[in-house]
C-alpha cells in the first residue's frame, strides 16, 4: 500500500488552481524539480501569493508575530482613477458609487479565509495616504495560506470586470442637445 501525504488532495487542488489561473509555467520555473510532499507544497502555497499583482509587499512583526503583506498593483491604481471619473460625472460620493460597493464586495469575498488570526483591509480612496493597496494581515496561527492565492486571483478578476464595466459606462455619451438649437416646432410639440 502506497502512503499518501496528509495534504495530498489539498495539493491535487491547489494545483488545479494554479493551473486554470495560467500559472503552470511560474510554478516550472520556481520549483525545477522538487519532491512532492507536505513541505513543498506550503513553500509553493506560501510563494505563489506574490504572482497575482505586480508588486507584492511582505513585513514581518517578530514582537506581534504577525506576517503583513501589502499588493499594489496598476489594475488597482486603474480601478480607482476610473471611480473617481465616474463619481465627478455623476456628483456622487464615493460611499454612493456602486463600482466601489461591488468591489468591496468582492474583497470581502475574496479574502474570506477558512482559517482565523487574519484580517485586511483596504487603502482605495483619495482620502487615504499613500498608494493604493490592499492589505493582509496574517498571525502566527493561520493556516490558510494556500487558500490566498485563489482569493486574490478572484480579486483581481473582480478589479478587471470592474474597470471594464466603468470603461463602458464612462464612454457613453450622452447627447444633450442644446435648447438654442431646437426649432421652434419641435418646441411647441415638445410643450
Amino acid at each position: 500500500m502506497v502512503e499518501l501525504y496528509g495534504e495530498f488532495f489539498s495539493m491535487l487542488r491547489f494545483a488545479k488552481c494554479l493551473h486554470e489561473y495560467g500559472m503552470g509555467e511560474q510554478v516550472k520555473g520556481w520549483s525545477g524539480s522538487c519532491k512532492l510532499d507536505g513541505d513543498y507544497y506550503w513553500e509553493l502555497a506560501y510563494e505563489s501569493i506574490s504572482w497575482v499583482f505586480r508588486d507584492t509587499g511582505l513585513y514581518h512583526n517578530e514582537e506581534l508575530e504577525m506576517e503583513t503583506w501589502v499588493f499594489t498593483d496598476p489594475i488597482i491604481d486603474r480601478f480607482c482613477q476610473l471611480c473617481q471619473e465616474y463619481e465627478t460625472r455623476k456628483d456622487i460620493s464615493e460611499e454612493d458609487d456602486p463600482y466601489r460597493k461591488d468591489m468591496e464586495q468582492i474583497l470581502h469575498e475574496g479574502l474570506c479565509f477558512n482559517s482565523y488570526s487574519y484580517g485586511y483591509d483596504w487603502r482605495l480612496s483619495p482620502k487615504d495616504h499613500g498608494r493604493n493597496r490592499l492589505l493582509l494581515f496574517t498571525g502566527c496561527e493561520f493556516y490558510s495560506h494556500d487558500e490566498i492565492f485563489e482569493g486574490l486571483m478572484e480579486i483581481r478578476d473582480g478589479f478587471e470586470a470592474m474597470n471594464k464595466r466603468l470603461n463602458e459606462e464612462l464612454s457613453r455619451e450622452t447627447r444633450i442637445i442644446p435648447l438654442s438649437l431646437a426649432t421652434e416646432a419641435q418646441w411647441k410639440e415638445a410643450a
